[in-house]
């Protein structure tokens, strides 16, 4: 029998996460990065005024990724980054974790389902942070956490670049006008059509 994925929201109160994103706020504070109370706080004014913050990737119900993203004004560290500010208009994807199994794989259904989701509440466009690596340099995808992410994984997925700082790129969707057409972000409308994975709360035992 396949495996079967699905996706539930991020809220904070999932257990089975890592331990670290319990109490990281990189993205919600400007100089702080660790703070379990302050990600508390964060959490619940987050799902008051929008919603779930990200989603979490399970194949059954053993643990296979995560990403977080929101409304840009969620995450002040994104105002000082290179590249940056991100825009007004735009949702932001800030991290993911992605599991030992497929890193590549996670990270590409993670970025896709948080595109579905995003599209399905209204957004209009997606930025996010990346990181510009030569081919030279290029090491096999490892697991864990990404604050910053893959430049060629997202142009596979339609993204362009809006400026850069280095090695820092600031890397954007545009969702709302899309229309099918022989390119590489009308690919990505398509798999957002035809992405199935059913989004439940996770089982009783999981919680």
């Amino acid at each position: 029998m396949v495996p079967v994925m699905r996706v539930t929201p991020l809220t904070g109160d999932l257990p089975d996460l890592p331990a670290p994103c319990g109490s990281c706020v990189f993205w919600q504070e400007p100089r702080r990065t660790v703070d379990a109370e302050r990600k508390r706080r964060w959490s619940e004014r987050a799902r008051e005024s929008s919603g779930n913050w990200g989603l979490v990737l399970w194949t059954e119900d053993r643990f296979q990724g995560l990403i977080q993203y929101g409304p840009v004004q969620l995450f002040a560290r994104s105002r000082f980054l290179p590249a940056g500010p991100p825009s007004a208009d735009a949702a932001l994807i800030t991290c993911m974790w992605v599991d030992e199994d497929d890193p590549v794989g996670i990270a590409e259904r993670l970025v896709l389902e948080a595109l579905a989701d995003l599209k399905s509440r209204g957004a209009t466009a997606v930025e996010t942070f990346a990181v510009i690596i030569e081919e030279e340099d290029r090491q096999p995808q490892h697991a864990g956490h990404r604050t910053l992410q893959d430049a060629d994984l997202l142009e596979r997925l339609g993204f362009v670049v809006v400026r850069g700082d280095g090695a820092v790129a600031l890397m954007r969707l545009e969702l709302g006008g899309l229309q099918p057409a022989p390119s590489p972000a009308a690919r990505v409308v398509e798999r957002l059509r035809n992405l199935t994975t059913a989004r439940r709360p996770a089982p009783e035992a999981s919680r």
